[in-house]
């Protein structure tokens, strides 16, 4: 696990509300709607993230939304189709997973995001019992389909600082 400075970034595709999840609580068919779709495709291929994939959880008091697509620098904007999320400049926690694969997506989230807090919990991370209640409700995971690692990232409150490690 590590604990870093992180840049702002555009998360650049399109979001899926709670209603959207399948049966198995993974948005399985919404993902493989978005690698079909050519808005997507032309997108990823004109801005060089072919080997990029990335992931995103806002959580509400509530609910959450979930985002798929790609994590872009602060000033790359979406096409037309496209949404983007401002993600800001924050401190997170990180946990990187080698040998990884696109399959890591279609896991349900509601065993993808318990395990990856409580990893962080085990590391001496505060975590939010209800991650709405957070400054930064982001878990954000990225994919580098060519290295084939998975990095798991949780935004941390600037109250969060004081007890890294």
């Amino acid at each position: 696990m590590k604990r870093e400075e992180y840049s702002a970034h555009n998360f650049i595709g399109k979001f899926f509300m709670p209603n959207q999840i399948d049966e198995n609580k993974t948005y399985t068919a919404a993902i493989q709607e978005m690698e079909n779709d050519p808005i997507f495709k032309k997108f990823v291929e004109d801005n060089g993230y072919e080997n990029e994939r990335a992931s995103l959880v806002v959580f509400g008091p509530e609910n959450f939304m979930f985002w798929y697509g790609v994590l872009a620098d602060d000033k790359q904007m979406p096409v037309s189709g496209l949404n983007k999320f401002e993600l800001p400049n924050s401190k997170i926690a990180e946990i990187d997973t080698p040998n990884s694969n696109m399959a890591f997506f279609s896991q349900p989230l509601n065993f993808v995001i318990p395990t990856f807090l409580d990893k962080l919990s085990k590391e001496g991370v505060t975590v939010y019992e209800n991650l709405g209640d957070s400054e930064k409700p982001y878990v954000l995971t990225k994919l580098n389909l060519e290295t084939k690692k998975l990095a798991q990232i949780l935004y941390l409150d600037a109250s969060s600082d004081d007890d890294s490690k």
